[in-house]
């Protein structure tokens, strides 16, 4: 792995990062913006700002694609190389979330149905350019494999894009109102969440076709983000059984709340930074 292969694997993962939290964010305001008072501005500009570095680092990361082929950052500046990228896949993926990033920070400052359905639209746009790319888009199958994956990030993007949102709304909402907020949120959660792992577990027996794939570094990395899913799973029946349920009444529940979803926000960004080093370094084929 070259100097160039680092840089182009941060920068995507931090790509990563900051798209789901933008469409996330969309799909929160969508979802529970309107019991949102003291918090709502904040969650926006948090979005807008997420929309805004995720454009960024997509571009940045879509660049250095001609320095891995040249293997120095030099293959930035090489036109017949970046003709290449121009011509693959890659292009369409990078549009389809510059364009789904664009209209999520158009709009996601704005009161109204229409910029909520607008918003929507851009985060699905951003999952969508994950169809493009990466092991899913190389297996037969891979209209109905598509759906699996568009459906399996849609759930990431609610639930990490939920995380700062709820931190936020425990910061600045009064308890009663954090507490109802928590509740809608964890009423809708339980009900998609356990599809990320029925989602999760289609999408790898169709990549993965023999146990020994698992001793293997895509194998383990595998692993690792089911090993994750568990934590998070987890911590967010603490949230639900435990500090939910008293936020209303206890301080002393919103702190414990406010550390779990910090917690659950750093794995899942660990998730993402794992599936960013799979995808172009490693495959179930190998």
């Amino acid at each position: 792995m070259t100097a160039t292969d680092v840089i182009s694997v941060v920068v995507r993962a931090l790509s990563f990062i900051a798209l789901f939290q933008a469409a996330g964010i969309a799909i929160s305001i969508a979802t529970f913006g309107r019991l949102l008072e003291q918090s709502s501005r904040r969650i926006r500009d948090v979005g807008f700002i997420s929309a805004l570095a995720g454009i960024a680092f997509v571009a940045v990361h879509y660049s250095l694609e001609a320095a891995r082929m040249a293997g120095s950052l030099a293959g930035v500046f090489d036109w017949s190389l970046q003709q290449l990228v121009l011509d693959s896949p890659l292009s369409a993926a990078a549009g389809a979330r510059l364009a789904g990033l664009g209209l999520i920070a158009i709009t996601i400052r704005r009161e109204g149905v229409a910029p909520i359905l607008l918003g929507l639209l851009g985060g699905l746009s951003v999952v969508v350019g994950f169809t493009f790319v990466g092991h899913t888009a190389d297996v037969e199958r891979s209209a109905w494999l598509s759906i699996v994956l568009i459906l399996h990030l849609l759930v990431v993007a609610f639930w990490f894009g939920g995380l700062a949102p709820l931190h936020i709304v425990s910061r600045l909402e009064p308890r009663q109102r954090c507490a109802h907020i928590v509740a809608q949120f964890s009423q809708l959660a339980s009900i998609v969440v356990p599809g990320l792992f029925l989602l999760g577990v289609a999408l790898t027996l169709a990549l993965v076709d023999r146990w020994s794939v698992l001793a293997q570094t895509y194998g383990l990395l595998l692993l690792a983000k089911a090993g994750g899913f568990v934590l998070l799973m987890a911590l967010a029946g603490l949230n639900k059984w435990r500090y939910g349920p008293v936020l209303a009444s206890s301080s002393g529940a919103v702190a414990s709340f406010q550390r779990t979803v910090a917690v659950e926000y750093v794995l899942i960004c660990l998730v993402l930074i794992a599936t960013a080093v799979m995808t172009p370094f490693f495959s179930p084929s190998h």
